[in-house]
């Protein structure tokens, strides 16, 4: 045999070599395309970057295809998890710990947005209402979406303040949608609107109990969360999310026309509304101590048995 076939031979051995890599890579990558995650959004706002990141291609610079769908309140999205009808969800803080306290796996896996400075929520009283201060609320009806809500713990520590107990209210379960109109009948007596929501209701005349809100300042919003088994089973697609949504907040903060074209797209609110409306920064991480001081007043107000460690309820690759 001569050195040039043998040459030859080695020279071919490589590029079948160099060929099964390549194809090796690709079967890699057409896996990772396949990876599929199921997202139950939020249906009244800070959902924008997962829509951002999809039209930006973060998603599938990750290799992920990501299903987006219209969820409910913190707590039915929570259901829905547990039931296996989805893989994330948007909710709050309150219904993780309420879930992980009563034996429920639930991990937080990324923030969106934190109570700030400008209020997203808040307590309302509909034009003419007698009710000025915390101290008026004593016999009166409040709609709230979900008893275990930001908002409700909320509501409590501001009674507690001014004197009072939550016995001294009574709180109405309700949809997003229908407070304002509930309070404008007076079928109930003030109202804790969310998200997109809460401005609305001003723009019709509602006035805010400042001091209600002061009580939730720099508590997450809306957070995105999943079950212990998925975020066991599947930690390197939950990476990958959080690191396209990361991408998708920092360009959402410097692009507030692109979160508007969302909101005309995904929600029904009038555009004058969506061209002039408060964008607070989208953010990812969490203020973990005062996520263990609301565990703790949960505790205190009878939501929950105890008041659960960080590790059982924030998962491990949470941005810090």
């Amino acid at each position: 045999m001569t050195n040039t076939t043998r040459l030859n031979r080695r020279a071919a051995g490589l590029l079948l070599l160099a060929a099964g890599s390549v194809a090796m890579m690709a079967s890699t990558a057409a896996i990772a395309q396949d990876k599929v995650i199921r997202v139950l959004r939020s249906p009244v706002g800070t959902f924008q970057g997962l829509f951002i990141a999809e039209e930006q291609g973060y998603f599938a610079e990750k290799g992920l295809k990501v299903e987006i769908s219209i969820g409910g309140s913190p707590d039915q999205n929570v259901a829905q998890l547990q039931a296996g009808q989805t893989d994330l969800i948007m909710t709050a803080a309150a219904s993780v710990s309420t879930a992980v306290a009563q034996g429920l796996p639930l991990l937080a896996v990324l923030n969106t947005q934190d109570q700030g400075d400008t209020p997203t929520t808040g307590l309302q009283v509909p034009p003419n209402s007698p009710i000025k201060t915390v101290a008026d609320l004593k016999g009166k009806k409040i709609g709230i979406s979900g008893v275990t809500s930001p908002q409700a713990i909320a509501l409590y520590r501001a009674l507690r303040t001014a004197g009072m107990t939550p016995a001294d209210v009574t709180l109405v379960n309700m949809g997003f949608d229908t407070m304002i109109e509930s309070a404008e009948r007076a079928t109930v007596d003030a109202i804790m609107p969310v998200g997109l929501f809460y401005p609305l209701a001003a723009s019709k005349g509602f006035t805010a109990i400042p001091e209600v809100y002061n009580e939730i300042k720099g508590t997450a919003a809306v957070i995105f969360a999943t079950s212990k088994a998925f975020a066991d089973a599947n930690g390197e697609a939950l990476k990958a999310f959080t690191e396209a949504m990361l991408k998708a907040y920092e360009y959402a903060n410097a692009n507030p026309d692109a979160v508007r074209a969302v909101d005309t797209a995904q929600t029904k609110m009038p555009p004058d509304y969506i061209a002039t409306r408060y964008i607070a920064p989208f953010i990812g991480t969490f203020q973990r101590d005062k996520w263990a001081a609301m565990n703790k007043d949960m505790v205190e107000f009878g939501f929950i048995p105890r008041a659960p460690e960080e590790a059982e309820y924030i998962w491990e690759g949470t941005p810090q």
